[in-house]
């Protein structure tokens, strides 16, 4: 069975009014959905690069501890300088996996939809629709 563009355009609004808790048999799908979906995505927008934003500072704070401890001179006899030298060294490492996870998870978030607020502006609702439901999390 082939859909028309309308029709498939339709049942995906009804499709992401569903899947973020709304009803989804209303009379217009798409006006209860559009204005949803462009929210959403700028709302989306906003946190993945506060999160970018967010890594880039773990990452710049994780290689700046690691080097100022390598710089500070060692008191207290050898055990305690090795001991500051790998303290900083695993929390650098630490600072740079968590800014790893944060670029991993904002990354395609941010991607998706700056995606889908380009399809919102050239007109195509049906890719943004699809966008919408494939590429960003349902509310929790």
């Amino acid at each position: 069975m082939t859909w028309s563009r309308p029709a498939r355009t339709e049942f995906l609004a009804r499709r992401y009014l569903a899947s973020r808790g709304n009803a989804p048999m209303v009379t217009d799908p798409l006006d209860a959905a559009l204005p949803r979906l462009r929210d959403e995505a700028n709302s989306t927008l906003r946190l993945a690069r506060i999160d970018l934003l967010l890594a880039a500072g773990l990452t710049v704070a994780g290689l700046l501890s690691a080097a100022v401890m390598f710089l500070v001179p060692l008191r207290g006899g050898m055990l305690l300088g090795l001991a500051q030298l790998h303290m900083a060294l695993a929390v650098g490492v630490a600072v740079a996996i968590w800014a790893a996870i944060l670029l991993e998870r904002a990354g395609p978030r941010l991607l998706a939809a700056r995606r889908i607020i380009q399809a919102m502006h050239t007109g195509a609702t049906l890719e943004a629709l699809e966008l919408g439901l494939r590429a960003l999390p349902a509310p929790r």
